[in-house]
């Protein structure tokens, strides 16, 4: 009963994302014919910003595994993902209304319990939102004649999943603190500027959130960033932590 309430709390952002993704991401991948086409007749001058992004661009549409993780894994799906999570994080019982805050408080169940409902109903709905795009890509691959490894989608869509639940858990632990809709969904989407501009400074590396999201130590040969994997389990479940004992003190 309390995983369907919490599910039903979020129900419409989950279901508008479980449209969007799998088909953008199929998009991407029954593009490539096109793209391939055009990279073979653009020649990019990379003596400029832009010349050298388009030639980077140009150079990963030589390779469908690279052209659909670069533009997918990298790139579009990472941001959605992201931008899906924190949608689906915001919220709870500081945004509700006075009477239906006095409804769900009235359940014969404690506010941990409550709110650790909230926190495995919304993973599991980001859990859904990194897999089903990852799946349809490698369905929809042959109609252009393509495949995409299955092991390889599924290895980036845990390093989405990874990634994504931070977004997630920074969104449910603001929620904690602010009755404002807006002002939780706009702090948790900021880390994302925020660790990339952490990344252009220090140049990224093992400890990279956005690159572990991103797969790209596995994309470059290194395996699974295992190490970042653990940090993001740790940092989601403390961020997470942080957000019920903070609502569980509150005074209603």
């Amino acid at each position: 009963m309390l995983l369907q309430h919490a599910f039903l709390e979020t129900r419409w952002r989950f279901l508008f994302g479980l449209v969007v993704l799998p088909v953008s991401a199929a998009f991407v991948a029954l593009g490539y014919p096109q793209v391939a086409s055009l990279s073979q007749t653009v020649t990019p001058t990379p003596d400029t910003a832009l010349g050298r992004e388009i030639a980077e661009a140009m150079e990963m549409a030589k390779s469908f595994d690279s052209y659909v993780w670069s533009q997918w894994f990298q790139r579009n799906g990472a941001q959605l993902a992201a931008f899906f999570a924190v949608a689906i994080g915001t919220g709870g019982l500081l945004s509700q209304t006075a009477a239906a805050r006095l409804f769900t408080l009235s359940l014969p169940v404690s506010r941990e319990q409550l709110l650790g409902a909230r926190a495995a109903a919304g993973l599991g709905q980001v859990l859904a939102l990194t897999f089903v795009p990852a799946v349809a890509i490698v369905l929809v691959s042959p109609v252009v004649a393509y495949s995409f490894p299955p092991l390889d989608a599924l290895v980036y869509a845990v390093c989405a999943f990874a990634g994504a639940a931070v977004f997630f858990s920074l969104a449910f632990l603001f929620s904690s603190m602010f009755s404002n809709v807006w002002v939780p969904a706009l702090l948790a989407l900021c880390a994302g500027p925020v660790l990339g501009a952490l990344d252009q400074i220090t140049g990224g590396g093992t400890f990279s959130l956005l690159q572990m999201m991103h797969g790209q130590s596995y994309f470059n040969g290194q395996g699974l960033p295992w190490p970042m994997l653990l940090v993001s389990a740790a940092l989601s479940s403390a961020l997470i932590y942080a957000g019920v004992c903070l609502m569980a003190r509150q005074d209603f």
